[in-house]
């Protein structure tokens, strides 16, 4: 073998890995976290202790969910996720950004700014100690009820 083969080989192997990296890892979308390593960084576990009412929502005895999004969401998949994150025990509050006080709560809970600049898109958890225990941003909430269920589940 020529002394030259194994360093064609792993120069080749560099650049079909730079190519491989950058065709896959997207970059973050408007509504996305523009910091992407914070997007989904886990359960807050001394996150804000809310008021027993922040912009006419009451917090306490029982876990919220704060769905925070740009226009009322609509459609079978809404309606499954919507069956899917509320049960027993906890309420589902949808927050559009067009509402009064959508601004306030999501300074309350500490919701991140997207890329865009805009209202977020996403959800946080509130235990029934009014305690945040999760805020994200995720526009792609309707896939994901099953994180939610997650994290209800462990602090309910």
């Amino acid at each position: 073998m020529r002394w030259w083969v194994p360093a064609a080989a792993t120069a080749v192997l560099a650049i079909v890995l730079i190519g491989v990296v950058i065709g896959l890892v997207r970059p973050p979308g408007p509504l996305d976290d523009p910091r992407p390593a914070y997007q989904r960084d886990g359960i807050l576990r001394d996150g804000p202790v809310l008021a027993r009412e922040v912009a006419g929502v009451p917090f306490g005895e029982r876990t919220v969910v704060l769905l925070f999004e740009r226009d009322a969401p609509t459609g079978a998949e809404w309606e499954e996720w919507r069956q899917d994150v509320s049960d027993d025990g906890v309420d589902l509050v949808l927050v559009p950004a067009s509402v009064d006080g959508a601004s306030a709560l999501a300074a309350a809970v500490g919701m991140p700014v997207p890329v865009d600049g805009g209202p977020p898109v996403g959800y946080a958890v509130v235990d029934p100690d009014r305690q945040v225990r999760y805020a994200t941003l995720d526009p792609k909430y309707l896939l994901n009820a099953f994180e939610v269920d997650v994290i209800t589940g462990a602090v309910s």
